[in-house]
């Protein structure tokens, strides 16, 4: 029987060579550790020779067969890639109807932008901002042909349809907002409904039998940092999206405020649709939102 290399295995091997790290390949993939170890265990077992060198737990490099396999794993990747790339190749005037959280913008979506044109240069995308219900809503009606949006984990509803999880955020308060509190109810900077960090501020306020109300409702990011900023509420957002616009976390503990449970950053393509070109550069954006 033939011996077959997976190319997903290939690609972790070739991950945690560049990273030098288990953990951190784990991080750019979109898998768990656990997962990958057995993938590269797997391999050494296939190929009979140990592919990496290993002391006290991290990562020194390829062994010298680890390293001529490296070399063979890069070129089957690039290779699988350019077939896939040829048979997703948009037609002459397809367009693509996406959508997106505002938020997205915040991801380098320019540089995610850049990769589509290069390797699609005929593509033709119309994008749209909202809030997360109304994508979930509106692809799922085939009025986009594919949506990024964020929902409570283990949604069923979402999956029933189609809609592929990518990963988890964990959200957090932010905003210094004691002026604005007075020892009334608490005051919320939050998106418009049907925004996921909207339902979870609400949803954590609510079990925590708290009093709140939306000072400001913001239509953008930009408005909701300034808002924030200017003092005039607290906002449930992700630590990444926090802490990259260097927002200042809020003193949970002293001003009451309840913990928040992490949501799902989830991919929803439209039914009954036959886009290869869109699950492409689904594909593209999922990668740099799960590391942005």
């Amino acid at each position: 029987m033939p011996t077959t290399l997976d190319i997903d295995t290939l690609r972790s091997l070739i991950a945690i060579v560049d990273l030098k790290s288990f953990s951190r390949a784990a991080e750019r993939l979109g898998r768990s550790q656990s997962a990958i170890s057995l993938q590269i265990a797997r391999l050494e077992g296939l190929v009979g020779h140990p592919v990496l060198q290993r002391a006290r737990g991290r990562v020194i490099g390829p062994t010298e067969r680890g390293a001529a396999l490296v070399a063979h794993a890069r070129q089957i990747v690039e290779l699988n890639e350019q077939a896939v790339a040829v048979m997703r190749r948009p037609a002459a005037g397809e367009r693509i109807r996406l959508g997106i959280p505002a938020d997205f913008l915040e991801r380098d979506f320019s540089a995610t932008l850049g990769e589509i044109r290069a390797r699609y240069p005929q593509a033709q995308l119309s994008l749209r901002t909202d809030v997360s219900a109304r994508l979930a809503a509106d692809v799922g009606h085939g009025r986009l042909d594919l949506a990024f949006f964020k929902r409570a984990p283990s949604n069923e509803a979402g999956a029933a349809i189609g809609f592929e999880p990518i990963i988890f955020e964990q959200l957090a308060w932010f905003g210094d907002a004691a002026a604005a509190l007075r020892d009334g109810p608490i005051p919320l900077v939050a998106f418009a409904e049907g925004c996921a960090y909207r339902d979870e501020a609400l949803r954590s306020l609510r079990c925590a039998e708290l009093n709140w109300t939306i000072a400001c409702e913001a239509q953008s990011l930009a408005a909701l940092i300034g808002a924030v900023n200017a003092g005039l509420g607290y906002a449930a957002l992700p630590l990444r999206l926090g802490a990259r616009r260097q927002l200042s976390r809020a003193e949970r503990h002293a001003n009451h405020l309840p913990e928040l449970n992490a949501v799902e950053l989830a991919l929803g393509f439209a039914e009954g649709r036959e886009l290869p070109f869109a699950r492409a550069i689904g594909s593209i954006i999922a990668e740099r939102g799960a590391l942005g």
